[in-house]
């Protein structure tokens, strides 16, 4: 009996290695060298402790060649773990304080620099693109950012934001980028005056998005042009994003508007016209006198109409949750279009910024399709990486096997897996793209996981996946609509097709 409990006890010892060291639990933070030098002391420890206590007592020393077969095992995972996890001291989204600010505080060169080396040691480690080490305009952009940072006493967060994403942008990878955070936002109080009036906001001190995506291409991460200029576009509405920009908001700033006639306008402001959200609401609303409380039907990330006299279905879904209130969703349209006998469905993914590519492959199981390709894709684990084939996916069909038209609605904002949704739709030859080209590329970077940077807590996201598309003919073009127009009015332009 005596035996049996130290053999347990010998077990137990060795199964704490792993559930403390290799599991990395959430939001638990250890160097990868300390968590291997500490493993192999522990060994070591149990060694000794089983050496002087446990046989000294049983005076029996049968049976531990096992355990030295099993400690040197336990140390091989423990360090295949720390070399080849992508989640090896990342923080899930969830961890994340999201409203700490890490813009507006300053940080000295030091502390940027440590941040500087920990945000490369992640890439390096996870990208598939660094796989055989970084090429010339990335070492360039790191070499460039190393100097600006040894040569400064110290940076705000926002400033520090925009160095070390320029080396992100240089990766050409879109998931790849890194963020400043804010417990709130400040707006400029007259945009919605503008947008009331028909106004559309073109520049800010008469430079347009493409000019500040020109004079520093570097400043966002993105795969095609126009999604870039888009981000800068929604940076240039507040106080935190035209810091970030490198916008002087320390005097006058003008913003030029397009006015509704085709003529310009203009509004000239300081920092003291930036309100909070609640500040910039409650302005808006007594200025125009519109009830913003009440603008718009909050119906949730999923919901779909039925259109009879347009003989259509519209599912849209703003962003790629694949969850119970999903399926559920979609089971319930495909009933009611059966029930209805409507001989076109539509999915909008208009504004709909990624998630599950599981979204996409529940919803065909609703079509009379028999098979349809995914993606083929590369994965990288530390020093290794995993190829996936093109693989053709038997469809396990759901419902009655719609066989009617499919569209698919994608706006320049339909990114990563909901581009994928309609990248599966239109390659696989199962319905059409309406709209306008999607954010990124499908021959593209994703499977991110997320790190807080140490010392001033900005949010880096790494890929750790290549994808590919699926019809490699088009591999070098993002998922361009075969009905063009612009997105927020695709839905008529499919009832006057479907009318027909």
């Amino acid at each position: 009996m005596k035996k049996v409990l130290i053999n347990i006890g010998r077990i137990l010892l060795r199964l704490l290695i792993l559930i403390i060291i290799v599991v990395n639990k959430k939001g638990f933070f250890i160097l990868e060298s300390v968590a291997l030098i500490g493993a192999i002391l522990w060994v070591v420890a149990i060694e000794i402790l089983e050496h002087v206590i446990m046989d000294k007592k049983t005076g029996k020393k049968k049976g531990r060649v096992g355990f030295y077969i099993t400690d040197v095992l336990a140390v091989l995972i423990i360090f295949a773990t720390l070399v080849m996890n992508p989640n090896w001291n990342s923080t899930p989204s969830d961890k994340i304080d999201w409203s700490k600010d890490t813009g507006n505080v300053t940080y000295s060169n030091l502390q940027a620099l440590e941040d500087y080396m920990y945000m490369l040691k992640y890439v390096k480690k996870l990208h598939p693109l660094t796989h055989d080490g970084f090429d010339d305009e990335i070492m360039d952009k790191m070499l460039e950012v190393k100097h600006d940072l040894e040569n400064t006493d110290s940076i705000k967060g926002y400033d520090l934001c925009r160095e070390l994403e320029s080396i992100l942008s240089a990766l050409g990878d879109g998931h790849t980028s890194i963020q400043e955070t804010y417990p709130e936002y400040h707006y400029m109080k007259h945009n919605y005056e503008h947008r009331f009036l028909g106004d559309t906001l073109v520049a800010v001190n008469g430079l347009t998005y493409e000019d500040m995506l020109n004079a520093n291409p570097y400043i966002v991460s993105y795969e095609r042009k126009e999604y870039g200029e888009r981000m800068i576009k929604n940076r240039v509405s507040s106080l935190e994003g035209l810091n970030y920009l490198g916008i002087d908001t320390s005097g006058e700033i003008v913003y030029n508007y397009r006015t509704a006639d085709g003529g310009t306008a203009e509004e000239r402001v300081t920092a003291e016209d930036f309100l909070t959200y609640d500040e910039y609401i409650k302005y808006s609303e007594e200025v125009t006198g519109d009830d913003l409380s009440s603008e718009g039907e909050d119906r949730g990330f999923v919901y779909y109409d039925i259109y009879e006299d347009a003989d259509l279905a519209v599912l849209t879904l703003t962003s790629c949750n694949y969850n119970d209130k999903y399926k559920e969703t979609v089971k319930a349209m495909f009933d009611e279009i059966h029930e209805k006998n409507i001989g076109n469905v539509a999915v909008d993914l208009t504004d709909n910024g990624g998630g599950s590519s599981g979204v996409a492959n529940e919803f065909i199981k609703y079509l009379d399709v028999d098979s349809y390709y995914s993606w083929p894709d590369v994965v990288r684990f530390g020093p290794v990486m995993v190829k996936h084939k093109k693989n053709l996916v038997k469809n396990h069909k759901k419902g009655y096997g719609f066989n009617g038209n499919v569209y698919v609605i994608t706006s320049i904002w339909s990114y990563s897996s909901s581009m994928d949704f309609a990248m599966l739709i239109q390659d696989n030859g199962i319905g059409k793209v309406v709209g306008e080209a999607s954010g990124n590329m499908p021959n593209s970077y994703g499977q991110i996981t997320r790190f807080v940077l140490p010392n001033s807590g900005l949010i880096m996201q790494v890929s750790t996946k290549d994808w590919h598309r699926v019809d490699e003919t088009k591999e070098d073009l993002p998922v361009l609509p075969d009905i063009e127009c612009n997105p927020y009015e695709a839905v008529d332009v499919i009832k006057e097709i479907t009318r027909k």
